[in-house]
């Protein structure tokens, strides 16, 4: 068997004889024969080894040439292997049509002329392997046309003096949405915004067989893309790959965003090696330690780390080059100038997948000293606060003490005084002068005044103590149940109106009193009117309710009305109107205790609204 092997013969007949004829004939150094005696051993071969033409005897015995050359051309893998028939006698042109289509390339009669045999033979293996070069230069087109079509990066042809585009593969559909034909009747220029056109015409000028650049383009749908251009030039065409670059631009500007950032952060931000060499510091690192870039990249991160826990500190750093992340770690620094001072320590593993000996590590620390000074200011005052909480609780059960003594304490008296009083007028009343009569009349009035002032007090001190107690309320019907116990001689002789009232959520026992006391002061200040007029309505918003009680009364000079509202406070004489000047300041403070507002507009002569708002929420 010969090294080399170009052509290979199958020659098949079922006397050995003119086997070894044949072999003996057609044998070279470039080709390898094989031969058999049977049919079936000849598909067997056919079948295992890569034969480039067959010589096959008609006349053979259980399997004749045609019946094997029929199965050779229904084998996908023999069918295109070329067949010369032998034959020992002259055959009709019926069995010669009938060999052709079973694969027949040509015929040779025995006995054989040697060089007909040879010059047949060298013909048809020449043109068997054309053939089979033809086939792989095809295979091999096929599979850069593949690969051309299924590239990411546009492909294609440019005339370099139009700059028209010649041929271009399917990616430019992905980069700039035109089809093949649509591109085909563009150039360059057309993708490109008039600022790179002279570019672009200067490069075409250049002889440089290979050149690169990059240029933002226009898409078919006006969007901007960045392409990177790898330019081959043949001649005068342009062979050209072009890559999208767009979202790595992107990435470097972010990149060099968030760079900026990190050198501008007023946190500091600094990368170490394993052995705590600093090799980068930021402008924040600068301003909290006090040390330059240049003089921070000459010292190990142990210079800012204190003594006393630099153990811990070397410990930490050993787990963050094992690859564990540090996050909000609150530590110690101490600074250029010997300050110690607190910070927010953040770590991570850079280069993970490296030797620990080959790694760094990113660091951020964020000065928390003053914060924590503020935290312990904040504590200080959180302790006083509750200190001065328990001592207004002490107060206030003093207070409750006081105002139980003043209920008991001075009630007593006055019950005395007025009981001795009513004693008085009846045992001797009919002995008693006019103006001794005037004088008891005063002293049982003064001690019934006394005696309702008393409980206003008690009344304005347990509200500071009282629990609130919210339910949602209809506020109208509760106006109307303080309406129905109004002097019957009022009602028949004024107008009152009253609008729809939204509910709110308020106490209700509070909010009761509220009502009873605008409502009397109401009744109270236009009673001498001819015809008294009292009006209440509501106004609703989406974050409050506000309440109007407005009468036609006597009214006051609005220069007084900030004292309106204060304990003991009146803007009229007791011979005027009767009057503890504690009601106003019970209902600022029920309204205050629901987050509500309340304040008054009113004339003289002509009347008084008050109003106070209640929170929706």
């Amino acid at each position: 068997m010969y090294k080399s092997v170009k052509e290979t013969i199958l020659i098949v007949d079922d006397k050995p004889g003119n086997i070894l004829a044949l072999e003996a004939l057609l044998e070279t150094k470039e080709r390898r024969i094989f031969h058999s005696l049977t049919g079936n051993e000849a598909l067997k071969l056919a079948l295992d080894q890569e034969i480039d033409l067959i010589l096959l005897d008609i006349q053979m015995p259980e399997m004749d040439g045609f019946e094997v050359a029929q199965i050779l051309k229904t084998n996908k893998r023999t069918r295109e292997i070329p067949i010369i028939f032998i034959t020992a006698e002259i055959i009709d042109s019926k069995n010669i049509l009938k060999g052709y289509e079973e694969g027949a390339m040509d015929y040779l009669t025995k006995p054989l002329d040697p060089q007909l045999v040879k010059a047949k033979v060298k013909v048809l293996l020449r043109l068997q392997t054309q053939k089979k070069e033809l086939v792989q230069q095809n295979l091999i087109l096929e599979k850069y046309n593949l690969l051309i079509n299924n590239s990411a990066d546009m492909i294609g042809v440019i005339d370099r003096k139009s700059l028209k585009f010649e041929q271009v593969n399917q990616a430019v559909e992905e980069i700039l949405y035109y089809d093949e034909a649509e591109l085909l009747k563009l150039d360059l220029l057309y993708l490109h915004d008039k600022s790179n056109h002279q570019y672009l015409k200067n490069l075409s000028q250049q002889e440089e067989e290979l050149i690169n650049f990059e240029t933002w383009i226009f898409t078919k749908k006006r969007e901007q893309k960045w392409l990177h251009w790898k330019i081959r030039v043949k001649g005068e065409k342009w062979f050209f790959n072009a890559r999208d670059i767009t979202e790595i631009k992107k990435n470097q500007k972010i990149r060099t965003y968030l760079a900026t950032v990190v050198k501008q952060s007023n946190n500091a931000v600094y990368i170490s090696d394993s052995d705590g060499n600093i090799i980068s510091w930021n402008i924040g690192a600068e301003k909290i330690y006090g040390y330059s870039e240049r003089e921070a990249l000459k010292m190990k991160i142990w210079n800012i780390i204190p003594d006393i826990i630099k153990p811990e500190a070397s410990l930490l750093m050993q787990k963050i080059l094992t690859g564990e992340r540090i996050l909000d770690l609150e530590t110690k620094r101490i600074n250029k100038f010997g300050k110690l001072i607190d910070v927010l320590y953040s770590a991570t593993l850079l280069d993970e997948g490296k030797k620990s000996t080959e790694s760094s590590i990113a660091i951020t620390e964020r000065d928390i000293t003053q914060q924590n000074i503020a935290e312990e200011k904040i504590k200080k005052l959180n302790q006083d606060l509750q200190d001065n909480v328990a001592q207004l609780e002490f107060s206030n059960q003093e207070l409750e003490s006081f105002s139980y003594s003043v209920s008991h304490d001075l009630r007593a008296p006055l019950r005395a005084l007025y009981g001795y009083a009513q004693i008085i007028e009846e045992d001797f009343g009919d002995e008693l002068s006019k103006e001794a009569r005037k004088y008891l009349d005063n002293i049982k009035r003064n001690a019934h005044r006394m005696g309702i002032l008393i409980d206003d007090l008690l009344n304005l001190s347990r509200l500071g103590r009282k629990n609130l107690d919210k339910k949602k309320v209809d506020m109208h019907q509760m106006v109307n149940e303080v309406l129905d116990c109004i002097d019957e001689n009022f009602k028949a002789n004024s107008i009152v109106m009253i609008d729809p009232l939204p509910p709110c959520h308020v106490d209700y026992t509070l909010f009761r009193q509220v009502w009873e006391n605008l409502i009397s002061n109401a009744i109270k200040y236009s009673g001498k009117k001819s015809q008294p007029e009292i009006h209440i309505y509501a106004e609703n918003d989406d974050e409050k309710i506000t309440y109007h009680i407005k009468d036609n009364g006597v009214g006051f000079n609005m220069a007084y009305a900030d004292k309106l509202f204060g304990v003991f406070q009146r803007l009229h004489s007791d011979q005027e109107f009767e009057g503890t000047g504690v009601g106003l300041a019970i209902v600022k403070r029920i309204i205050n205790k629901h987050q509500g507002r309340i304040w008054v507009d009113s004339q003289e002569g002509i009347g008084t609204t008050f109003s106070f708002t209640l929170p929706k929420n």
